[in-house]
């Protein structure tokens, strides 16, 4: 039994093959929503938030699958192509466009079912992938922040590692705020500190009445 959550786009000019698949795909469990063009199917996809897979026939007049498939990539939505032919150079056009998948007709939904539910697989474990990157991104990010911050209060105070950690830690829940937070400041106010060492030498320092100078205090 497929999925509920499963909703596809198909996009084929030939209404019969539009009629008939989508119907089988239907009683196969799929949530399906069609387009005869691929003007069409760009407007469905543009305003559906949540298909899964288009499945677009490739050799269409007007806006052909190849272009579509372009046009998709910035939605996100993954796809998967149907054509008439099978032959090497088409195939290898679907591959380097980034379909999912290819089916050739005449369509066997047998057949064809496995290929879809592989595709819309493929295409979540590839948004897991991307998630999981940007969230390792992030952290890395943060962790490098906090780390500056500690190594420039190991320095100012003559600390160990943990005890300017948990300077920052223990100001950060004093304040009800992230430990990230306080590390940005501790970098600012370094920041603004050698700035004044610099200048030290007689040269006035010039503030804009828009910028504050912010001393973080730990005490």
């Amino acid at each position: 039994m497929i999925e509920k959550e499963c909703r596809l786009l198909l996009v084929d000019d030939d209404r019969i093959i539009l009629a008939t698949f989508s119907k089988q795909l239907k009683n196969a469990g799929f949530d399906v929503i069609v387009a005869n063009s691929g003007e069409q199917g760009l407007e469905l996809a543009s305003r559906d938030n949540a298909i899964d897979l288009a499945i677009i026939d490739v050799g269409m007049p007007g806006i052909s699958g190849l272009e579509m498939a372009q046009q998709l990539k910035p939605l996100g939505i993954a796809w998967i192509f149907l054509s008439a032919y099978d032959d090497q150079a088409t195939v290898e056009s679907a591959v380097n466009e980034g379909a999912m998948g290819y089916l050739v007709k005449p369509i066997d939904v047998s057949k064809a079912i496995p290929t879809i539910l592989s595709g819309i697989k493929r295409a979540r474990d590839i948004d897991n992938y991307i998630d999981t990157e940007a969230r390792l991104s992030g952290a890395l990010e943060t962790g490098s922040q906090v780390n500056v911050a500690v190594g420039m209060l190991m320095e100012r105070h003559n600390l160990g590692r943990q005890q300017a950690f948990d300077m920052m830690r223990n100001k950060a829940r004093s304040e009800r705020r992230k430990v990230k937070d306080v590390a940005l400041e501790v970098l600012h106010a370094w920041h603004i500190f050698n700035f004044i060492e610099d200048k030290k030498a007689g040269h006035a320092i010039t503030v804009s009445q828009n910028r504050k100078i912010h001393v973080v205090s730990f005490s």
